[in-house]
């Protein structure tokens, strides 16, 4: 037998020299470590296995101790192997000499000419051991021939063979293969387990290190025991076996968290300017802008959790930052938190590709200035039935924003001419909507509606004639400056009369639906062009007359109080009653 190197030669790595030697020295997957002794001390062996999980949790390791416990000459009653017999250690030597268990990496060995050569070597028994193991590693990499080739093996094995499949995408790997083999999926290890195991290796090492570096080590090895015991080992090489938080911090160019309490602290004040000479702060000490980013995702996922749910105990920080988070939950709002977290969300998938990546970021921070003191609509809606009731509401100075705008009248239609205009519940939103059209291009400080109507030039419709297309391109042209998604889906519309004497908005086919959703805006344009309003009709152009619009001015009544009916109300009713099957109700 070849002679076996000495362990002891040289620097061994953690990640190695502490891989657990036993199934009780598995963290964290107690569940499948049970399963796999007990199937082994009751001889209910499976001839093929398929271990699922990310990266770094234990599934070559595991696949290693079932391949020991399985050839093991002294194996103990529970299942577990010695450790010490020829064949154990053989295994336990990154199993460079043992002729009966076989490593293959399935991204390199992926071809079906690799897989007709691990099927040779299946015919043949094993050599001085009981089974004959195959350990597959990544074996989602393997063809989609080299799969096929190898079912009818792994379905009918020999019974001295057993395949030990590894592999972080599961989702890739066929169903077929699945169905032959049982499936463990392995489970990302938590922070106290990573950071206990941590614990136990210092000592083992003489390694001083404290309860905040470790935790620190935990996070960032983000669930994979291999990856925190790489930086476990480059931490101790950097603090030369004296770990402590503060070298670390500066090690990783760590943003720690009090910096982003600092940067909440400005956007709440609105301190644009203290913010930005913060960050630059920041900036010119060598902070990665990219851990900067990824260090204000999660603070601001920690204050949505704590402003959630009242406390800090889902957070995954150490107890002294669980608790600046308990104090800070009174200084955000839940909208607040959620609005800026997506806004941050945002900014990070355009990050990478962005090729200024600080300017971004300092937009970013002025625009989070932006999202304080927000509020939601429910809760202003509130404020406006109390200012409306007087009633004793705290509104935040919105009483006194509402009270200093210009207050319009309601009048009535001897007052506004032919416009209508009535106090009545079924004329209020006609109204409104006029008044609205009235100030539509009126400068942000409005004036009352008398005063816009003497000042904006009108054109009598009365004189207009049939030249009603030239004053429509004038309004177009008035649109375009104003809305210039409305200007490109009307450019092409006539504006007509019909014989009837009734306004018609002729339009494409293909643009009517859009063009209807801005009916109240254009009926509002030409009502305004005009000087008093008017019923328009949208109209395709492949048909004559469409549908009667909604945008018909109000019934004039009488001097005896009854209804003056329009003009053309024959020729409406005769329209609904053909086109929608009207019925009359009387």
């Amino acid at each position: 037998m070849a002679e076996l190197f000495d362990p002891n030669d040289g620097y061994t790595v953690t990640a190695r020299k502490w891989r657990p030697r036993v199934f009780d020295d598995v963290t964290s997957q107690e569940f499948i470590t049970k399963t796999l002794r007990n199937a082994i001390k009751n001889n209910r062996i499976s001839h093929a296995y398929l271990f699922c999980g990310p990266r770094g949790v234990g599934k070559t390791t595991v696949a290693r101790l079932l391949a020991m416990s399985l050839n093991c000459l002294n194996r103990k009653p529970n299942g577990e192997p010695c450790n010490v017999c020829d064949s154990c250690k053989e295994i336990m030597n990154d199993n460079r000499n043992h002729p009966d268990v076989f490593e293959i990496d399935g991204a390199s060995n992926r071809n079906i000419e690799d897989v007709r050569e691990l099927k040779e070597k299946v015919k043949y028994g094993p050599v001085r051991s009981k089974f004959k193991i195959f350990i597959i590693d990544e074996v989602h990499m393997l063809t989609g021939a080299s799969f096929n080739a190898l079912l009818k093996t792994l379905e009918e094995p020999p019974p001295y063979v057993v395949f030990i499949f590894a592999t972080t995408s599961p989702e890739k790997v066929p169903l077929t293969i699945l169905g032959r083999c049982q499936k463990f999926d392995f489970k990302r290890l938590t922070i106290d387990e990573i950071s206990s195991r941590l614990r136990y290796i210092s000592g083992e090492e003489k390694i001083t290190a404290d309860d905040e570096s470790l935790f620190f080590i935990a996070k960032k090895g983000d669930g994979s025991m291999r990856d925190a015991q790489g930086l476990f080992d480059m931490s101790a090489a950097y603090c030369d076996n004296n770990i402590t938080f503060e070298k670390l911090k500066s090690f990783f160019n760590l943003a720690q968290s009090d910096v982003y309490f600092e940067i909440c602290d400005f956007i709440k004040s609105k301190d644009a300017k203290g913010l930005l000479g913060y960050f630059d702060g920041l900036m010119s000490k060598g902070y990665d802008m990219q851990i900067f980013l990824d260090g204000l995702t999660e603070h601001y996922r920690n204050l949505l959790v704590s402003c959630s749910t009242g406390n800090a105990d889902l957070i995954l920080e150490s107890e002294t930052v669980k608790k600046k988070y308990t104090e800070y939950i009174s200084r955000f709002t839940e909208l607040e938190i959620i609005n800026s977290l997506k806004l941050i969300l945002q900014t990070e998938y355009t990050f990478k590709f962005s090729s200024n990546q600080r300017t971004l970021l300092e937009a970013l921070l002025v625009e989070l200035i932006k999202f304080t003191d927000t509020r939601e609509i429910s809760q202003i809606l509130e404020e406006l039935k109390a200012i409306k009731s007087d009633s004793p509401v705290n509104t935040s100075g919105f009483k006194q924003q509402i009270s200093s705008a210009p207050q319009f009248k309601s009048t009535s239609p001897a007052d506004t001419g032919n416009s209508g205009f009535t106090g009545s519940a079924q004329q209020v939103k006609v109204s409104y909507t006029s008044s609205q059209y009235l100030n539509e291009s009126a400068p942000p400080k409005q004036e009352p509606i008398a005063a816009v109507k003497e000042s904006v030039p009108v054109v009598d419709i009365s004189s207009a004639g049939g030249d009603l297309n030239t004053h429509w391109l004038s309004i177009k042209e008035q649109i375009k400056s104003e809305r210039k998604w409305v200007y490109s889906i009307i450019k092409d519309s006539t504006f007509e009369l019909d014989d009837n004497q009734n306004y018609m908005l002729r339009v494409d086919d293909g643009t009517y639906e859009l063009v209807d959703g801005y009916m109240d805006y254009l009926a509002g344009k030409i009502s305004k062009y005009f000087g008093q309003p008017l019923p328009v009709n949208l109209v395709k152009s492949s048909e004559f007359i469409s549908s009667v619009s909604s945008f018909s001015a109000p019934a004039e009544k009488n001097s005896d109080g009854t209804v003056q009916e329009p003009d053309n109300y024959e020729k409406l009713r005769a329209a609904l009653i053909k086109d929608f099957n009207a019925k009359e109700v009387n």
